[in-house]
């Protein structure tokens, strides 16, 4: 999985995507994260393993809310599901299609930033729109940024991209990586 040694050594492939579910406190870049989704439970993202030393992130889309309006009916999935839909091991299209040999990204590492926080991937406040939200999506993308960098060190080239509001997410967090 490259080494200290050999920081541009390719890493070994994996099949499938790897859940990753981190616990906050973190702390990375002086800020202290608290990575969650907006109804409050744990945030997931994943990771699959690839075997060239290029990163894709993908920034999960979904809608988003700003008041008690608009957060208080479904517009986006409030929390991460890993054995459900928001898994990417479910996807077989687009970048989650591995036996596509015109795939540009089949080999590459994927992170897989996933969205629950109805707040393109930029909120960082608890809000009471009279229903309590938890905006942290820029503390759930640091934190994956944050195990990109110290799993997938050095790499040869880095795609940023998302889809619906992970397309903001992209834009935004993509000069920060």
């Amino acid at each position: 999985c490259g080494s200290d040694s050999n920081p541009t050594a390719p890493l070994v492939a994996d099949a499938e995507f790897q859940t990753i579910s981190p616990v906050g406190p973190i702390e990375y870049e002086g800020k202290t994260l608290e990575p969650q989704c907006m109804d409050g439970s744990p945030y997931h993202f994943f990771v699959k393993r690839g075997s060239v030393n290029k990163v894709l992130m993908y920034y999960q889309g979904g809608g988003a809310c700003w008041d008690d309006a608009t957060c208080s009916v479904p517009t986006c999935d409030a929390n991460v599901n890993p054995a459900g839909g928001d898994n990417p091991n479910n996807v077989h299209t687009g970048f989650g299609d591995r036996d596509n040999p015109e795939n540009p990204f089949r080999d590459w590492n994927i992170v897989f930033v996933s969205y629950c926080s109805c707040d393109i991937h930029f909120g960082d406040a608890a809000r009471d729109y009279p229903k309590h939200v938890e905006h942290r999506g820029f503390d759930n993308a640091r934190v994956a940024e944050k195990w990109a960098r110290e799993n997938l060190p050095y790499p040869e080239e880095v795609f940023v991209t998302g889809s619906s509001a992970g397309a903001y997410g992209a834009f935004f967090h993509g000069p920060l990586l």
